[in-house]
């Protein structure tokens, strides 16, 4: 139960993330909190005063704090970061900003760094949020953005863009994220480039990574990864999601498949530290408790929503 000083203290956070993150106006934040603009007013003001904003939010949300705390506890998380949701629509740009300010803690200062990233959107959504740079670090792609032919999508440049922000030394994922042939695949991972590539991930200091859906509006299937034929061959040996292309059934095992044999992306598993997943929405929470239960991540960046549900589990 949140004692009366927790509440006050939420309502403050939660006005002033409403309002300087999520965008909303002061109207729309006193119809979400059941309040008035007046005193909504008067609740980021009070923020703003007792130093919860400067040019960003230092403080989080005293029930995320409290979810936070519960999940790292639950499932032995190095890191937990969880943000407030207030509507459907603000919530993927909520979890950017809460991402931003884990992968600040880590890369903000002088010491050189290794960071492995994957792709996605929140990723993306993040990366743009960056405003510093750590020139001494090293970026390493866990993923290609390539397919077989040679055509790469988009979204997939995060790892670029990440370098680019922070002005760190860049390494490509030197495959195609699907090889197609087991001959192939052989001949891929076991070349030079590719083991250089994969001992500087082994040494990363952290590694954020996105967690996919498996339907067919999931990235992997509409940027054309796999085909309709393999979503179906999939989701009948059960598989539920994706991290880093991997797919993976409800236990957080690997998946039974051709799919699964021909991956060329990093298995995050080889690597000991910080391994944070950023993720949201109702229809990633089973691949979010799966990659819990496979040990696949020890780190999440989530909504409230999505941190209460994984408590019940």
């Amino acid at each position: 139960m949140m004692k009366e000083d927790d509440i006050r203290f939420d309502q403050k956070v939660r006005a002033a993330w409403m309002y300087y993150v999520a965008g909303q106006n002061q109207s729309e934040i006193a119809a979400l909190l059941g309040t008035s603009r007046p005193v909504v007013q008067r609740l980021i003001a009070a923020a703003k005063e007792e130093g919860i904003v400067s040019i960003g939010l230092h403080h989080p949300v005293a029930a995320c704090l409290n979810y936070a705390s519960l999940l790292k506890e639950k499932y032995k998380l190095h890191e937990c970061n969880i943000v407030p949701t207030f509507a459907s629509e603000s919530t993927l740009d909520s979890v950017s900003y809460g991402c931003y300010q884990l992968m600040s803690q880590y890369l903000k200062g002088t010491s050189a760094k290794v960071i492995g990233i994957g792709s996605g959107l929140t990723l993306k959504k993040t990366i743009k949020r960056i405003d510093f740079e750590s020139k001494n670090s090293k970026c390493v792609a866990l993923i290609s953005a390539m397919d077989e032919n040679g055509q790469c999508n988009y979204y997939d440049d995060v790892p670029l863009l990440l370098a680019r922000k922070i002005q760190a030394n860049y390494f490509q994922w030197p495959a195609p994220r699907y090889a197609k042939s087991l001959a192939e695949h052989k001949m891929w991972s076991t070349n030079r480039l590719f083991e250089s590539v994969t001992s500087v991930a082994d040494h990363a200091d952290v590694i954020f990574v996105g967690i996919g859906a498996l339907g067919t509006q999931s990235p992997i299937f509409k940027d054309g990864f796999i085909n309709l034929e393999q979503l179906d061959d999939l989701r009948q040996r059960g598989a539920i999601g994706e991290i880093l292309g991997r797919f993976i059934d409800a236990e957080g095992q690997v998946a039974e498949s051709d799919s699964n044999r021909l991956i060329t992306s990093y298995d995050i598993r080889r690597n000991s530290h910080p391994r944070i997943a950023v993720a949201c929405g109702e229809d990633k929470r089973p691949v979010i408790l799966a990659a819990l239960k496979g040990g696949w991540i020890n780190g999440l960046v989530t909504d409230e929503g999505t941190a209460r549900w994984l408590l019940t589990q």
